[in-house]
């Protein structure tokens, strides 16, 4: 993926859409990368071919339906290439494209893992299982929330943030599942069932989401993220006080990686939206979030006459989701709808709240991360 990054840095947009027909029809590719993945690097690779392009050429390509920047070829293979660069020129048309361009590593980050479909997922040990099917669940769902628009001075949270699903992952991985797996209850766990057998990954996800009130996975989830905070009391394994060690600090981890990128980094009274994301489902939102695109296209972008949406239907949907999704995920697609969507502007998002509910009450009940957000706007 990186030296694909790398290789077409100097091609222009009809040789990277050229390059893109060959490699997604390549039986070969697929071995070393999936569809999803190659959709979203090529997607990138366009963007920047397109800024280099230029305002003025890309206007004029755009008056003329694309066609100067389109290979020859198949008429159907055209079309769909045309409206692909249709929406990938939407912010450099509507002059919200970002002045900068992203690095090959933070592409990178942005890639979910090659394997999602965690049914196929097996391990020879439970360490590996637990740790591997945590976190490509948890880096799935922020891939799904990661947004791919910008607001003129105003960064991103973290939950929504393009790269923090690498940084979650590694402080995922180092910070929390080695103390949770080194718990007497998922010791016990690991010996109580065999883990080598197909599905083992997707078992132990549907674990860690059930609602009953003994789940060990989410009880240490819980108990290790409490740690974490800075005011908590750590005890050794003699029950006696012990100092505070580098793994039981991540807060550095996320305010380095967060003025990197820039977005707002998470801090210790964040932890509740840290555990959050584990009860979160990634399938469920894409799916959310794909409907929610189609509404706003309709609506406000229709590609022809007869695909004009009803006005209001994307706020509609919006709301259908904030109430149907569980865990405030309908709050954070609206929270990343902000950013993706030039039309759900501050003004936008203050009606949808009002839309609400009647009473301050109702509204913080239904949809309380959203309200925060909105909140925490720069004035």
């Amino acid at each position: 993926m990186a030296d694909l990054v790398s290789v077409t840095r100097r091609l222009e947009v009809p040789q990277i859409l050229l390059l893109r027909r060959l490699t997604l029809g390549d039986p070969e590719t697929l071995k070393w990368a999936n569809l999803k993945q190659l959709d979203l690097i090529f997607n990138v690779i366009l963007d920047h071919a397109l800024r280099r392009t230029g305002q003025a050429a890309v206007e004029a390509a755009s008056r003329d339906q694309f066609d100067p920047l389109l290979p020859t070829g198949d008429e159907g293979a055209r079309d769909k290439e045309r409206w692909l660069l249709f929406d990938l020129a939407k912010p450099m048309l509507s002059g919200k494209v970002a002045a900068e361009e992203e690095t090959t590593e933070a592409v990178m980050d942005r890639l979910p893992p090659a394997d999602e479909d965690l049914s196929s997922l097996s391990f020879g040990d439970f360490p590996t299982l637990f740790d591997e099917a945590i976190s490509r669940y948890l880096r799935r769902t922020l891939t799904v929330l990661a947004v791919t628009g910008t607001r003129h001075h105003i960064p991103p949270p973290f939950i929504v943030a393009p790269g923090f699903a690498a940084c979650f992952d590694k402080v995922v991985r180092e910070c929390v599942l080695p103390t949770m797996r080194g718990s007497r209850r998922l010791k016990e766990l690991a010996n109580t069932r065999d883990w080598t057998e197909d599905g083992a990954a997707a078992r132990l996800i549907g674990m860690a989401q059930s609602q009953d009130i003994n789940n060990p996975i989410m009880h240490q989830w819980h108990s290790r993220w409490a740690s974490l905070h800075p005011d908590a009391a750590l005890k050794g394994k003699d029950g006696k006080p012990r100092p505070r060690q580098a793994h039981d600090d991540p807060w550095p981890d996320f305010q380095e990686d967060a003025a990197k990128r820039g977005y707002i980094p998470p801090y210790p009274a964040d932890i509740p939206a840290l555990e959050r994301i584990l009860l979160l489902d990634g399938e469920v939102l894409a799916a959310a979030w794909e409907s929610l695109a189609q509404l706003y296209e309709q609506e406000f972008q229709p590609k022809s006459r007869s695909d004009y949406g009803r006005p209001g239907s994307f706020r509609d949907g919006l709301l259908a989701q904030i109430e149907r999704l569980e865990h405030h995920g309908g709050d954070l697609l609206a929270i990343k709808a902000f950013f993706d969507f030039p039309k759900v502007d501050r003004v936008f998002i203050r009606q949808l709240i009002q839309t609400l509910g009647r009473s301050d009450i109702e509204r913080e009940r239904k949809a309380p991360v959203l309200i925060a957000f909105y909140n925490d706007l720069p004035k």
